[in-house]
């Protein structure tokens, strides 16, 4: 079973950028084998970054009116369901990638690790509410390659 670890976002607006600094992370941690983390930046076109999948797990900014440093797990239908929970335009790419991959063929299963931001604002480092929760978030992706915590959704 291939697993991919996507983490998406723009490292130049602090909290947006949260999916790639836990990509960059998992990047320099020992993983299962089996598993690939890749950083999507802010890139919609997936297909190419997951080929091969049978389990894809997204991390991003997600604004769902929680606490900053909240922590979501939702299915690209929780995010169609909520369309405010939509932080960014890359996401809205990102939901049509997915629906693209459903219908060729793609991943079997499609989680979505979000994170409520605190700042979204010029700057490389997430917020210090965020730095604070970066251990929680990668414990968070983590859980998801052996099984998924059904109970972190909105």
């Amino acid at each position: 079973m291939k697993c991919v670890i996507l983490g998406v976002g723009n490292l130049l607006l602090k909290d947006e950028g949260i999916g790639v600094h836990i990509a960059q992370a998992l990047q320099k941690m020992p993983l299962p084998d089996g598993v690939e983390v890749v950083d999507g930046g802010t890139s919609p076109d997936l297909a190419y970054l997951v080929e091969g999948a049978d389990k894809l797990i997204v991390v991003d900014a997600v604004q769902a009116g929680g606490e900053p440093g909240s922590i979501y797990r939702l299915t690209p239908e929780d995010i169609v369901a909520r369309p405010e929970a939509l932080m960014s335009i890359h996401q809205m790419g990102l939901l049509e990638s997915l629906r693209t991959l459903r219908l060729d063929g793609g991943p079997k299963e499609v989680v979505i690790i979000g994170v409520e931001p605190e700042e979204i604002g010029w700057g490389l480092e997430p917020s210090p509410k965020l730095q604070e929760r970066l251990l929680e978030i990668i414990k968070a992706t983590l859980r998801e390659i052996e099984g998924g915590n059904e109970d972190a959704g909105l």
